[in-house]
């Protein structure tokens, strides 16, 4: 496999676990009253669940071809997936040091490539 492929997988590998914490966070404030089993038993946890676990497959794949200083940078990625993906699809506000802290994270990354 490519090491560039590889780079893609793994930087998509955190959108895929962003948006399985969506679907869970999603179907947690959907079902509060429910208890036990019957809690876990949607298909929106059972889809999140599925999601994580081809992330993981994802990452293990990913990081046989991926020379290792790229990997904590790759995975700070997440981070700006999941404020996105609140953003967008639950409506969370951003303040000023959630869009500080992205920033940093963003401004980072471009240092780690020059």
């Amino acid at each position: 496999m490519n090491k560039w492929i590889a780079v893609f997988l793994y930087g998509c590998s955190g959108l895929i676990a962003a948006v399985s914490q969506l679907l869970m966070k999603l179907e947690a404030e959907k079902s509060r009253g429910e208890r036990g089993i019957r809690r876990i038993l949607h298909i929106r946890v059972i889809i999140a669940y599925g999601l994580m676990f081809g992330t993981i497959l994802i990452n293990m794949i990913a990081m046989r071809y991926i020379p290792y200083k790229y990997v904590p940078v790759l995975g700070t990625f997440s981070y700006i997936f999941v404020l996105l993906l609140g953003y967008f699809g639950l409506k969370e506000r951003i303040g000023k040091r959630k869009a500080l802290g992205a920033c940093v994270i963003l401004l980072g990354i471009v240092i780690f490539n020059h």
